[in-house]
C-alpha cells in the first residue's frame, strides 16, 4: 500500500467514527424531522461585587434668624409702647403669648429638636451600614463629609 492510500484511509476513518459527534442530534417526529440542540454547560462563578449605594448629601444645617421677645406688665407699659413704636415707625403692634403658651412653645421647639436628632441618627446609621469601609462613626463621617 502505499503512503498516499493509508493516510487516506486513517482520516477517512477517524471522520467516519468521529464525525457523527459534530452533527447536532436529529429525532424524528410525525411529519418533519427536528433538530435538538445539545444541552448548555451550566457554569457558575462566584464573585465579590462591592456595594455601591447612592448616598444623598445631608441637607444645610438651619440657620435661623434672631428673635426679639419684650416681657410687657403693668408696671413697664408705656415704656415698652414708646419702644415698640421706636422700632415700629409711630405703629404699636404685638403678639402676646401667656407665661403657659411660651413654655408650650418652648416644648414644642425641643421636641423637634429631639425628632430631627432621631431621623439624623438613622440617617447616619443607614449611610455607615450601606458604605464599603467598616469601623467608621457617625462622628467620623461628619467630620470627612463637611461640605
Amino acid at each position: 500500500m502505499s503512503m498516499c492510500k493509508s493516510i487516506t484511509i486513517a482520516v477517512g476513518a477517524s471522520l467516519l467514527i468521529s464525525g457523527c459527534s459534530w452533527m447536532p442530534k436529529i429525532e424524528w417526529g410525525k411529519d418533519e424531522q427536528v433538530f435538538v440542540q445539545p444541552e448548555p454547560k451550566i457554569i457558575t462563578v462566584e464573585k465579590k461585587v462591592p456595594l455601591r449605594i447612592y448616598q444623598p448629601p445631608l441637607p444645610a444645617e438651619i440657620d435661623l434668624l434672631n428673635v426679639n421677645f419684650f416681657v410687657i406688665t403693668e408696671e413697664n407699659l408705656q415704656e415698652k409702647i414708646k419702644e415698640i413704636e421706636k422700632i415700629l415707625d409711630g405703629n404699636f403692634v404685638v403678639f402676646a403669648l401667656t407665661p403657659d403658651g411660651y413654655e408650650k412653645m418652648a416644648e414644642n421647639f425641643q421636641e423637634v429638636r429631639r425628632y430631627v436628632r432621631q431621623q439624623k441618627e438613622l440617617i447616619l446609621y443607614y449611610r455607615e451600614a450601606t458604605t464599603e469601609t467598616e469601623g467608621t462613626t457617625a462622628e467620623d463621617w461628619l467630620q470627612n463629609n463637611e461640605e
